[in-house]
């Protein structure tokens, strides 16, 4: 699975441009813009389905009222946040975790998948150890749901954090920031083996 995720420091066209070139390639588009609201988030959406980038591949960050409303992908939010405990909540529920101990209870919570990282060194983490290879091993044989390793992930270490179970990997700037996007969202998915986009 290939999820690319949104990074806060393109405009609303230059992101809006970007991904409707690279969604073919991916499996979920997330739409991770701290200053947008459900407002501006409504608008991105319903211009993305003007350019044939279906809703059932979008995931936007908080606001999980809107995720449903709009019948999205799913919603992703924060290790500190609870999910919805609403029976008729459909969308996918995930969130970003840091240890073994917080997927485990995350599970327990009602997550469908996890995000964990970051999994090697990357610039936006900048001082701080990454988790690696070792550390995503074990919180994968943790738990049951889908984990998605972030974090430093080029196309030429994706394929080895599938190797240590998980389920896919999440890019940021090095598809959104790359010279060309198009190539780079190109190049992970030739990275990720056959059977990837399940």
């Amino acid at each position: 699975m290939l999820h690319v995720i949104s990074t806060g420091r393109q405009s609303f066209w230059d992101w809006l441009d970007i991904t409707v070139r690279i969604h073919e390639e991916a499996d979920y588009i997330h739409i991770r813009e701290k200053t947008w609201n459900a407002d501006r988030i409504q608008e991105a959406v319903h211009h993305l389905e003007e350019r044939k980038v279906p809703r059932s591949k979008i995931i936007i960050n908080n606001h999980p009222e809107l995720a449903a409303h709009m019948d999205l992908a799913g919603v992703h939010l924060p290790e500190t946040s609870p999910f919805p405990q609403v029976p008729s909540f459909s969308a996918r529920k995930g969130c970003s975790v840091h240890s073994r101990e917080a997927a485990v209870r995350k599970e327990q919570e009602g997550a469908d998948y996890l995000f964990f990282g970051h999994i090697f060194e990357t610039d936006s983490k900048a001082g701080k150890p990454a988790r690696g290879l070792h550390d995503l091993r074990e919180l994968t044989a943790a738990v049951s749901i889908p984990v998605t390793a972030i974090g430093g992930i080029t196309p030429d270490n994706a394929a080895r954090c599938l190797e240590q179970g998980a389920s896919g990997v999440a890019v940021m700037s090095g598809i959104y920031e790359a010279l060309d996007p198009k190539t780079a969202v190109q190049a992970y998915r030739g990275a990720l083996p056959k059977g990837g986009r399940t």
